[in-house]
């Protein structure tokens, strides 16, 4: 966790796509973190206890749009791979410009 001007900034992590595409639905926007190499991403959210409150929904079986939770997983996904692939063309430059 950093710290900002005295204050604790909090952050809530999860590997789990359905969950972050659920909190999307609810308002909430993660930031993607790679990991291993930019084999798995890792979702992060500020952890708020609204945040909290629609995890423990989430986990009680709070009912969505099936269709809304599949866009908002497909975009997640989309995101996810742009920074992959960003990733990749960054480690293509940088073997270029080595050479």
């Amino acid at each position: 966790m950093k710290k900002s001007n005295n204050t604790e900034k909090k952050v809530f992590t999860t590997l789990d796509a359905y969950l972050s595409g659920f909190l999307v639905l609810k308002g909430f926007n993660p930031s993607l973190i790679p990991q291993d190499s930019g084999n798995k991403i890792i979702f992060a959210f500020h952890a708020t206890e609204d945040l909290y409150k629609a995890i423990t929904n989430y986990n009680t079986g709070a009912k969505v749009e099936a269709d809304r939770l599949a866009l908002a997983i497909k975009n997640l996904k989309s995101q996810n791979f742009s920074l992959r692939r960003r990733k990749e063309n960054d480690d293509i430059t940088h073997f270029i410009k080595r050479r």
